[in-house]
């Protein structure tokens, strides 16, 4: 019986080979179940690994094929089922004819903005659920024949790459995409994911990754963990988002909300909306002449507009709606790091308005922005302190109750004036001794808040779960359920009531 014969898993027949890659190959199928057409990918496991990594690897392709199918996004290919045949691992996808972002050459800059922004979207809310992709890069972007954009292979490829680079100390595919703190041996975060969209957007525009495509691997890796790039020649407007994307530090990039809100504005030539966050040139390493990469000394003010482009350019990074979140707030929410398996390590704010008995966070400027009631983790831990901190300023409101109680989760410790504005009049009124009686001395009290589970109630009730960590280093968990009203618009917290241990 020939491959295109063959059954899978005894329900999906394969048709004809429609892609193919390091990682394996990719079938149309029919779902005889189902009677639908179906893409299956086989993850081939390398001959190269012993018999316990190839089942190790195994493992984990099933793990990260059930990660991946917790996601749902019209703009991510969804993952229906994850089966083993014959010892090898298949996922069954949505079947969505497309072409990669790396079989389309080098693109318009406005193009690549939209395609770029598309791919953020969803991304964003992959982030929104916890997960990281750990692998975009351009065969990982796909584009239909109307346009349309859609993300696959989350975590699948980073398998086999780090399964084979331990067994055999060579690096499988091409590590151009990667961010530099992985590179160094950092786990995967939101803020990695971020790096890596902008340099696969940088290859769209510019025909090479922003660290070359030099042929030996572990050459590009060691050029990549040094955070150097090649400035942008080509990418006109686009060229400041970029650069705010390939950031080095990852605390400086902006959160994938940001990044969608950024490459939208070029997309569709609003090039003189207030940037929110200024980044200077200097603090991106380039291999390029000096003058590419000179900054200016302070970010531009709205004045600028008016400046040249090439003058603009060096003294913003990024060009976004005016009103979100300023600079502290962004470079807060990038530093939440998350670990290889996809897991959040989330901070999370509801607890001390409650007079619960756990902990604090650092602020993040996550604000998710689609409407969801499905479970979130949101984990923030109070900013270091500083002589000249400048002034903390609320992020957006959020669309949903869920994002409401995220939102104020990434607030405390470290924000209390926004994080109080969150709360009604009455529920301020609460806790006993008030703003600065109960409330501030309780926040006082914690290092570290983790807000995980979120979900929707009802329509104006919110269910989470609460890790608290004190300064004494005690912990404490509780289930949490919040009580929110809409007020000119703004989900505030309006009662709390423990439901349990989380």
């Amino acid at each position: 019986m020939s491959e295109e014969e063959r059954i899978v898993a005894g329900r999906y027949r394969l048709l004809e080979q429609i892609g193919s890659g390091g990682m394996g190959v990719i079938w149309r199928a029919d779902d005889e179940r189902l009677r639908r057409t179906v893409a299956v990918k086989q993850v081939r496991v390398p001959a190269e690994l012993t018999e316990p990594q190839g089942e190790e690897m195994v493992r984990r392709t099933m793990r990260e094929g059930r990660i991946a199918a917790r996601l749902h996004h019209p703009q991510l290919i969804t993952v229906y089922d994850v089966v083993t045949d014959g010892g090898q691992p298949y996922l069954i996808m949505e079947y969505f004819p497309s072409e990669s972002l790396a079989e389309r050459g080098t693109l318009p800059y406005d193009e690549v903005a939209r395609i770029g922004a598309e791919a953020a979207a969803a991304l964003m809310a992959a982030h929104e659920a916890g997960v990281v992709h750990r692998d975009v890069k351009p065969a990982n972007v796909l584009i239909g024949e109307d346009g349309t954009v859609k993300i696959t292979d989350f975590g699948i490829s980073r398998v086999i790459s780090d399964l084979t680079l331990t067994a055999t100390s060579t690096f499988a595919g091409t590590p151009a995409y990667l961010a530099p703190e992985v590179a160094r041996g950092a786990s995967a975060s939101f803020a990695a994911d971020v790096y890596s969209l902008g340099a696969t957007l940088y290859a769209a525009v510019e025909g090479a990754p922003p660290v070359g495509d030099d042929v030996n691997a572990m050459k590009l890796l060691y050029k990549v963990s040094s955070g150097e790039i090649t400035p942008p020649t080509h990418a006109g407007p686009l060229t400041d988002v970029l650069l705010w994307l390939l950031s080095d530090d990852p605390e400086k990039r902006p959160s994938m909300t940001e990044a969608r809100d950024a490459l939208a504005a070029v997309a569709e030539e609003r090039s003189a909306a207030a940037p929110v966050a200024v980044i200077p040139v200097a603090d991106i390493p380039a291999v390029a002449p000096a003058k590419a990469a000179k900054p200016a000394a302070a970010p531009a003010a709205p004045a600028a507009a008016a400046a040249t482009p090439d003058r603009r350019r060096r003294r913003r990074v990024a060009v976004v709606a005016a009103g979100l979140v300023a600079v502290a707030v962004v470079a807060a929410l990038v530093t939440t790091l998350f670990n290889r398996d996809g897991s959040a390590s989330g901070r999370d704010p509801a607890a001390a308005a409650h007079g619960s008995s756990t902990a604090a966070k650092k602020p993040s400027s996550t604000t998710p922005t689609t409407k969801t009631t499905k479970p979130t983790t949101t984990t923030t831990t109070p900013p270091p302190a500083t002589s000249e901190a400048p002034p903390q300023q609320p992020p957006p409101v959020a669309a949903t109750p869920v994002a409401a109680i995220n939102e104020y989760y990434g607030l405390v410790p470290g924000n209390l004036d926004a994080a109080w504005s969150r709360l009604t009049a009455k529920f301020q009124q609460n806790p006993g001794g008030g703003r600065h009686g109960y409330y501030e001395s309780f926040w006082g009290n914690i290092s570290s808040v983790t807000a995980s589970g979120a979900e929707q109630i009802g329509t104006n009730k919110v269910q989470v779960n609460l890790l608290y960590v004190r300064k004494d280093g005690s912990q404490s968990r509780e289930r949490h359920e919040y009580t929110l009203v809409q007020q000119n618009g703004t989900w505030l917290i309006d009662a709390v009531r423990k439901v349990g241990a989380a």
